[in-house]
């Protein structure tokens, strides 16, 4: 399976104290070091990523953090200064801070043993602000609910740049010094801007005409506040507001399932315009429901094939085997080839996906197997696993892997198509027997552009 990020550190979960009510817990990890947890329950319902300013994580983002964590939030205290400190040292051309931040959230939850994975929320303070900003625009639209920054400027002291990623622009810094991130046109999660009226840092004005250049920005103006946000009352019940009101909106009302996957976490395509007589089940990523799986899938959709998804950051966060993921997917098939009364099924794995959906096929009951016309693996690797562990965001390999290229070999009976892309190291699709495996490159690396319409092309037309 992929490694989000290679990080080898020691990781200690240091001592408990109570405050208030307010379990504060320490632990470090990777290039965040230490990190602060505040929390009033074992597994709150949110998690929040909170970026201090200049000034480390000192007594004025604690108290923040703290009040944070009565909304059923867990808080994950992050050090600015020690962050951007080690992003310097690397020795990477470019940053990636979304796949840190993501890679942060995923090691937190699975360590403090949540049930389920929350999409967590990035709030920054001063220098924090900018740099949950430039975060959130550069990852992928479903990494991270939204992002609020308190006292933001567009500039950031950085001593070389951040990676693009899905849409990140900026431009030389004042002096010459760092960077000044551009207002992103294409922005999907919302990002809100408090602003204080009264800040001498970041002036207010400036900031109002930034916010109405971003897709999805807001802005909230705060009478009587500076930048430094030292009298909470000025601004703490709105801040609250607006978290509640953030992962609200990002939680609405989902159709009941079928009782018979009721407790499979699914998305659903429908299919748009004259319908085939065929449906795909695609197993996403470990990122979840994210651009790849929702660019090929609407791509199918609008070619007449409906799709469900299997979102794999949820499904396999709790340990399953080969046998129960294939029976899951014997659920799957035999719930909607007959509720949309298809006869032939299209089986699909990006990254993640790919790695475990060949066991996945090879377990289905023969009559299932029999109506699948084509098993398509995009970025597949070396090894898979059946459920995300600890190590998956610290680097390493661990005894429980299952090879990937002696299962493919055992999928018999039914086309296979492979697409990698041509920068992506890890990709088995070049050791597999091209006459049994179409093999496709790609332009780019592991990450699979945005122009899913060839991909959708090329797989009908192997089907027909």
């Amino acid at each position: 399976m992929k490694r989000i990020i290679p990080l080898v550190l020691v990781v200690a979960l240091l001592a408990t104290n109570t405050i208030r009510g307010t379990a504060e817990e320490s632990l470090r990890f990777g290039r965040f070091g230490a990190v602060t947890l505040y929390r009033e329950s074992p597994h709150p319902s949110h998690v929040i990523l909170f970026v201090s300013g200049d000034g480390g994580w000192n007594q004025g983002v604690v108290d923040m953090a703290k009040s944070l964590a009565s909304l059923d939030a867990l808080v994950v205290g992050i050090d600015t200064t020690h962050y951007l400190k080690e992003l310097a040292a690397s020795n990477e051309r470019r940053s990636y801070p979304a796949a840190d931040f993501e890679a942060l959230s995923k090691y937190v939850q699975k360590k403090l043993d949540f049930p389920r994975y929350a999409t967590p929320v990035l709030i920054g303070c001063s220098s924090g602000a900018t740099l949950v900003y430039a975060t959130l625009v550069q990852a992928p639209p479903t990494t991270f609910l939204g992002a609020i920054s308190l006292g933001f400027c567009p500039d950031l002291l950085l001593k070389k740049p951040l990676c693009r990623g899905s849409g990140l622009e900026w431009r030389p810094g004042p002096k010459g010094k760092g960077f000044s991130f551009l207002p992103a046109k294409a922005l999907e999660a919302p990002w809100i801007a408090f602003q204080g009226t009264i800040d001498q840092v970041c002036d207010a004005a400036a900031v109002q005409s930034y916010v109405k250049r971003v897709r999805q920005g807001e802005l909230i103006l705060l009478p009587k506040v500076g930048h430094g946000f030292s009298v909470p009352k000025n601004w703490m019940p709105q801040l609250k507001q607006a978290f509640l009101h953030l992962v609200e909106r990002h939680e609405p009302a989902r159709p009941p399932q079928p009782p018979e996957v009721e407790d499979l976490p699914l998305e659903i395509v429908p299919a748009q315009g004259p319908e085939s007589d065929t449906l795909a089940v695609i197993v996403t990523g470990d990122g979840g429901w994210g651009v790849t799986d929702r660019g090929l899938s609407n791509a199918l959709a609008s070619h007449g094939i409906p799709v469900v998804g299997l979102n794999s950051l949820h499904y396999f966060w709790t340990r399953r085997t080969p046998e129960q993921a294939a029976r899951d997917l014997e659920r799957i098939l035999r719930r909607y080839l007959d509720a949309w009364k298809k006869e032939k099924v299209i089986l699909i794995g990006y990254s993640f996906g790919a790695d475990v959906l060949p066991f996945m096929a090879n377990r289905l009951p023969e009559d299932l197997f029999a109506r699948v016309r084509l098993v398509a693996l995009l970025g597949p690797s070396q090894t898979a696993d059946f459920e995300f562990h600890l190590t998956d965001w610290l680097g390493g390999s661990r005894s429980t892997d299952y090879p990937v290229i002696p299962e493919v070999e055992k999928l018999k009976g039914v086309r296979l198509f492979c697409f990698y892309g041509e920068d992506d190291e890890d990709a088995i699709c070049k050791d597999l027997d091209s006459k049994r495996v179409k093999i496709i490159p790609l332009e780019g690396g592991h990450r699979i552009g945005r122009d899913y319409e060839p991909l959708a092309e090329a797989i009908l037309k192997e089907v027909g």
